[in-house]
């Protein structure tokens, strides 16, 4: 076997997304991972890894740093289905480790129970499940839930660096952007932002509250919006909302292991996180 693996050049990024697509694709057996591997490339430039063979993208790796924070996440670690067993998801991790490094960052990640296995032998270890839950396709947008326009992202993203414990300003404004009437906030009496959703294609997130009402009028507002596919949400193990959304209705579905490695305790007021962006992202 003769792999190579390099950083996708920014110049070359237009034509590696969709060869990078195709083999996440055929490793995940989901339809596809094009917009957040644009997100990556939009706000993480050196975040983009592949491993070639002759030339040929066989396996693939993302990264994002949150430099502010502390730690990075790892995410879309595929390999083709041809190339499986050889070692390469490892070697991916590991390159995307060393670019969190270099800025600064310690690496995290969302792992299936296949691929935890995997990242425990290079030294990750488990910090619990990242349940998904499915989002109840009803309800009543609140009217506490305010739509996110240009003059609320610098609010929306404070209160979300709050609860994540890093700045993502510049990727929420390009998800408020590219979902436009999926977004919302609540403020309370006192006009401080209490509560944050974003409703993406598939995925509810950020989804963040300071208490249970305010989750449930946000959780209200993703449920009556129109949706492609079952919607559902990835709740972090640190968060304190899992047992609220499932008395909201949000059906279990699969568990995933949060690993880390170099970060024993995430910043933020992770008790109100309710939801990640993505399990790539964080």
């Amino acid at each position: 076997m003769s792999i190579t693996l390099r950083a996708v050049a920014p110049t070359e990024v237009d034509d590696a997304i969709p060869k990078m697509d195709a083999v996440m694709r055929r490793a995940y057996k989901a339809p596809s991972f094009r917009a957040q591997i644009g997100w990556y490339a939009a706000v993480q430039p050196d975040g983009l890894v592949v491993a070639e063979d002759a030339g040929e993208i066989v396996g693939t790796g993302c990264g994002i740093a949150y430099p502010d924070g502390g730690f990075g996440w790892i995410g879309l670690i595929g390999t083709e289905p041809t190339h499986e067993r050889r070692g390469i998801g490892a070697l991916l991790t590991e390159r995307v480790a060393e670019v969190l490094a270099g800025h600064g960052c310690d690496a995290a990640l969302d792992a299936s129970a296949a691929g935890g296995p995997l990242y425990e032998r290079i030294g990750f270890t488990d910090h619990g499940p990242t349940r998904v839950v499915a989002v109840p396709r009803r309800g009543t947008p609140h009217p506490r839930v305010l739509p996110v326009g240009p003059d609320d992202l610098a609010a929306f993203s404070a209160y979300d660096a709050g609860v994540f414990g890093a700045d993502r300003s510049a990727l929420l404004a390009l998800l408020v952007a590219q979902y436009p009437g999926r977004s919302g906030l609540v403020r309370g009496t006192d006009g401080a932002v209490v509560g944050i959703v974003l409703a993406q294609h598939v995925t509810v997130g950020p989804l963040a509250a300071d208490d249970a009402d305010t989750l449930a009028e946000l959780v209200a507002f993703a449920g009556a919006l129109p949706w492609n596919d079952d919607a559902r949400i990835c709740v972090p193990p640190e968060s304190g909302h899992l047992d609220a959304l499932l008395a909201l209705g949000c059906v279990p579905g699969r568990d995933l292991r949060h690993m880390r490695r170099g970060v024993p305790l995430l910043p933020g007021r992770t008790a109100a996180y309710a939801g990640r962006i993505s399990l790539g992202i964080g």
